[in-house]
């Protein structure tokens, strides 16, 4: 007779008994196990061989991958950060870790999409309504917004306080000018490329 504590599973010949105190346990001990890294912008947990899914990647936002609301690799990643584990660093702007539930457009509801996703961008989505083109449209205008902070096509290349660097906020007064570099401003837009007047 099965119980809420026990249930029966047969193997062949043998018979096995196990209860949820015991699973408990065993959790505990994978839990103790656990090896935690840093994987790009989150955490990767590995449970080992005994657990399935064995890797499990959890979020700055305490999300884990597998979509388990009470998955024990959050726990991990927690007592790994307790414990003075190194910090996942925070991602680009523009950068997204996991596809959003919402479109940023139309607000119409999001889909995760593997074809749209990138190393250098992150997750790709999907909108419900227009598919990939909303996608386009947001990436579009966080390039538009990244032109217009930036104007640099080619960053002034200075030595400062004995440093050489690429001056992306521009020469300043005690700058040993090493490139004086060019401004988007100062491209010529009309005419074929390399076209000079």
């Amino acid at each position: 007779m099965k119980t809420a504590t026990q249930s029966k599973h047969s193997r062949g010949d043998r018979n096995t008994t196990i209860s949820l105190t015991e699973v408990k346990v065993d959790l505990n001990k994978v839990l103790q196990d656990a090896i935690v890294v840093v994987n790009q912008y989150g955490y990767t947990v590995d449970f080992g061989p005994t657990v399935k899914p064995r890797l499990h990647s959890v979020g700055k936002d305490k999300h884990c991958s597998c979509k388990s609301a009470d998955c024990p690799a959050v726990s991990a990643v927690a007592d790994y950060l307790r414990k003075g584990g190194e910090r996942a660093p925070e991602p680009p702007t523009g950068f997204l870790v996991a596809a959003p539930e919402t479109c940023p457009i139309c607000n119409s509801s999001a889909y995760f999409d593997p074809k749209m996703s990138s190393k250098y961008r992150g997750a790709g989505w999907g909108c419900s309504k227009t598919g990939t083109r909303h996608y386009f449209a947001w990436r579009t205008e966080l390039a538009r917004t990244d032109l217009a902070a930036n104007p640099w096509r080619f960053p002034p290349v200075v030595v400062r306080e004995g440093m050489q660097l690429n001056a992306w906020d521009g020469i300043l007064e005690n700058d040993v000018v090493l490139y004086p570099g060019v401004l988007r401003a100062d491209l010529v837009t009309e005419g074929p490329i390399g076209y000079l007047e």
